[in-house]
C-alpha cells in the first residue's frame, strides 16, 4: 500500500511486520528458544514467553531494515552480507536447506546491488525491504531453533547493522522525549552523507554523496558479520564482540555530531 502511494504510518507498518512474524511461527512451528544469557534462558524455556519475544524481535528487525533503506545499495548490501553469513553458519552445522535458502537470498540481493548502486535505478521500497527482512530474520531464527550449538550473539552479529540502528534510534528519541515513531534525519547513514557534503563534496551533491556513503559504510557492515561467522559457536566472545560493536556504533554517532558542532562554531 505504501509503495502504491497510500500513506501507511510507521506504527501500522510495524504492526503488519509483527503480524507477519506471528504467521511465520504458525507456519514453521519454530521460534527462538534461548537467549544464551543466564537469566533470560530460564524465561525463554517457556514458549509463552519465548514466542512473543521472537515475534517482537522479528517484527522490529523488518522495520529496522526498512529504516536503513535510505542510501543506494545500503540495505541490499546489508541483506547480501547477512545472508552470506547465515549461509556459512548453517552450512557449518549441516542445515543444508537453510544454507541453500540463504545462498539464494544473498545472490538475489547481490544482483539487485548492480541496479541500485551507484545510480539507484531501482529501489527496494517498503515492500521489498520488509519482505527481504522477514525472510532474513526467519532464516536466522530457524538456525537458532534447530542448531543449539550456534550462539545467539553470533546470530545478532550477523544481523548487526539494522539492530544497532534501531536500538540507537529508540534510545536517542527516548532521551530527547520524542515519540518512538517520530521521523527524523539522524540515522548514521544520513549523518555520514551530510558530513560528506559539508566537509568534502559541497552542498547539493546528493547524487555523489549517496553512493559514496554506502561505500564508506561497507567495512563497518561487513566486519560484524565476519565476526559472527568466526564466533558462531562461542557464546562469551560473541557477546563481547557484540557489545564492542554497539559501543563503536554509538561512538561513531557521537563523534560525527561533535565534529559537526565544532565545524559550525568555526
Amino acid at each position: 500500500l505504501e509503495d502504491m502511494g497510500y500513506a501507511v504510518s510507521p506504527r501500522r507498518r510495524l504492526m503488519a511486520a509483527i503480524a507477519s512474524a506471528a504467521v511465520a511461527i504458525l507456519a514453521l512451528g519454530l521460534w527462538v528458544p534461548r537467549a544464551d544469557l543466564p537469566v533470560l534462558d530460564h524465561a525463554m524455556a517457556f514458549s509463552v514467553f519465548a514466542i512473543p519475544v521472537t515475534i517482537l524481535f522479528a517484527g522490529c528487525f523488518c522495520h529496522a531494515l526498512n529504516l536503513i533503506d535510505g542510501m543506494n545499495g545500503l540495505a541490499s548490501l546489508t541483506i547480501c552480507t547477512a545472508a552470506t553469513g547465515l549461509m556459512s553458519i548453517s552450512g557449518a552445522v549441516e542445515l543444508v536447506e537453510i544454507a541453500a535458502m540463504s545462498a539464494l537470498l544473498a545472490a538475489g540481493a547481490a544482483g539487485f546491488i548492480f541496479f541500485n548502486w551507484p545510480r539507484g535505478r531501482i529501489f527496494l521500497g517498503d515492500a521489498g525491504a520488509y519482505t527481504l527482512g522477514h525472510i532474513l530474520v526467519w532464516l536466522a531464527a530457524s538456525i537458532a531453533a534447530l542448531a543449539p550449538e550456534v550462539s545467539i550473539p553470533a546470530r545478532l552479529l550477523v544481523l548487526f547493522w539494522p539492530i544497532a540502528d534501531v536500538l540507537h534510534t529508540v534510545i536517542r528519541r527516548a532521551m530527547n522525549n520524542l515519540p518512538i515513531f517520530y521521523p527524523d534525519r539522524m540515522h548514521l547513514h544520513q549523518k555520514i552523507r551530510r558530513s560528506l557534503e559539508i566537509a568534502v563534496l559541497g552542498r547539493h551533491r546528493k547524487a555523489v554523496s549517496n553512493p559514496v556513503t554506502t561505500l564508506l559504510m561497507a567495512p563497518f557492515i561487513i566486519t560484524p558479520v565476519v565476526t559472527g561467522v568466526l564466533l558462531y559457536d562461542r557464546k562469551g566472545p560473541a557477546w563481547i564482540a557484540f557489545a564492542v560493536f554497539l559501543a563503536l556504533f554509538a561512538g561513531t554517532n557521537l563523534l560525527i555530531i561533535h565534529l559537526a558542532r565544532k565545524r559550525r562554531k568555526l
